[in-house]
């Protein structure tokens, strides 16, 4: 790849980025649904390319994105993570519950994708175990998860993270809405008696003046440097100090060789961000840019992914997709809800809305779910979500160890998946579940 074939592939990328907007822009319920621009452009292209109707020519080179952005993705994940030990303890219930959830994919999304391939034999190899990052993390986890199999020579698992990763967003707000509707009713939310309508902007079209924000903050005089190039210097150091990191053990260890290209991301995400707190050198980070740059890649990711999609698979096998996908999603309600009604003392219900969207779609469907029962703000769940995201920072390695795991069989990523949502249950019993006080 040439720089000039580079130049010309964002052309094309940014050309099916701008349609997919528009389309999403005019086609209202597309909008109801939280489908990205990206996603729907990335359709788009697909459905235009050679595989379906042939009009348009993808780039043989569109497969390789994610290969090479994944890295930046994964390393922007770790700047600005701080703890607080006070939060921690404050939020332990949703603590519990979400991460819980995320075990049972792991350990069971495994499983229940071993036993369907025995029904269709001929799904890619440790496709369930992708159930997991499309689920929780969105398209972007599974982008990570889907390189990884990539790399260990099952480019198939990719396609199936990005499909499993769409059926998830669509589930997360269409059977959402469906829950907030009966919790409404069933007096279980705190903050209003019927769902309100949220204003035209908060789905699509022209932010308002009063609503739009920065997307970040200059650090240093532009004459030094320009912002984008500052910020953009410290994610790519990241990817180079993992790249090191994992070059220096190298030399004492052959095997780290089958660490991904994700761990390098998260390693030297960590790297760089620690170190610039340590030295003093944060004051020149600008966390939030830092995570609209990933947000930037990760949406080219999405585009890329979604068309070169492998259609002959997805067409063969969608019959077990959508199966493998309703069970998860009932197994998520069941310890979703179940889980925040036994151990959270207040907000159950907007707890247990964020941690089904999120454990479903991804933090954005999650936010939209809580926000239609708590139409102020007044809820304390997105903060919840938001030290849970911080505690758990290190379950992004995940991405790149389960698929290692999965060449060599279900035990480990079952086991350690299993062993995730047990311990996670049995201290959300031990710390939360109360005694009924017996009836006199």
């Amino acid at each position: 790849m040439t720089v000039s074939s580079l130049f010309d592939d964002m052309i094309i990328i940014a050309l099916f980025m701008l349609a997919g907007f528009f389309i999403r822009e005019i086609i209202k319920p597309v909008q109801k649904l939280f489908l990205p621009s990206s996603l729907i452009g990335g359709l788009l292209a697909l459905i235009l390319g050679q595989q379906v109707l042939g009009v348009v020519e993808i780039p043989e080179s569109f497969s390789s994105f994610s290969n090479v952005l994944i890295a930046p993705i994964m390393a922007a994940l770790l700047f600005g993570v701080t703890l607080n030990r006070k939060k921690i303890v404050g939020f332990l219930d949703y603590i519990c519950v979400e991460q819980a959830i995320y075990g049972m994919q792991m350990c069971l999304g495994a499983g229940l994708g071993a036993a369907l391939a025995i029904i269709w034999p001929g799904l890619p190899l440790g496709w369930g175990s992708m159930a997991v990052f499309a689920f929780q993390g969105g398209h972007g986890n599974a982008g990570a998860a889907g390189q990884t199999y990539t790399e260990l020579g099952i480019p198939e698992n990719l396609s199936v993270g990005m499909v499993l990763a769409t059926f998830g967003l669509i589930v997360a707000m269409l059977v959402g809405m469906i829950l907030v509707n009966i919790g409404v009713r069933k007096g279980w939310a705190k903050f209003v008696k019927d769902p309100q309508k949220q204003p035209d902007w908060y789905y699509g079209g022209a932010l308002p003046e009063d609503k739009r924000v920065p997307v970040g903050k200059s650090v240093t005089s532009s004459i030094s440097i320009n912002h984008l190039a500052l910020q953009g210097a410290w994610l790519l150091t990241a990817v180079f100090a993992g790249k090191l990191l994992i070059q220096i053990v190298g030399i004492f260890w052959a095997g780290v060789d089958v660490l991904p290209t994700v761990i390098q991301g998260i390693l030297g995400g960590a790297i760089v961000w620690n170190l610039a707190k340590l030295i003093k050198l944060d004051k020149f980070v600008d966390v939030k840019f830092i995570h609209q740059l990933s947000g930037f890649l990760l949406e080219v990711v999405v585009l890329t992914a979604m068309a070169t999609l492998d259609m002959e698979l997805i067409s063969t096998y969608i019959v077990p997709i959508v199966v493998f996908t309703l069970i998860l999603t009932a197994l998520t309600i069941l310890l979703a809800f179940g889980g925040c009604k036994l151990f959270c003392r207040d907000e159950w219900f907007e707890k247990a809305l964020m941690a089904y969207g999120v454990g479903t779609g991804n933090t954005a469907t999650g936010l939209a779910l809580v926000r239609a029962v708590d139409p102020d703000s007044q809820s304390s769940a997105p903060d919840n979500h938001g030290v849970y995201s911080a505690v758990m920072c290190w379950k992004e390695a995940f991405a790149g160890l389960v698929p290692v795991w999965m060449m060599t069989g279900l035990g480990m990523t079952m086991g350690v998946g299993g062993v995730m949502c047990a311990i996670c249950l049995g201290v959300g019993c031990v710390l939360f579940l109360r005694p009924k006080k017996a009836a006199k």
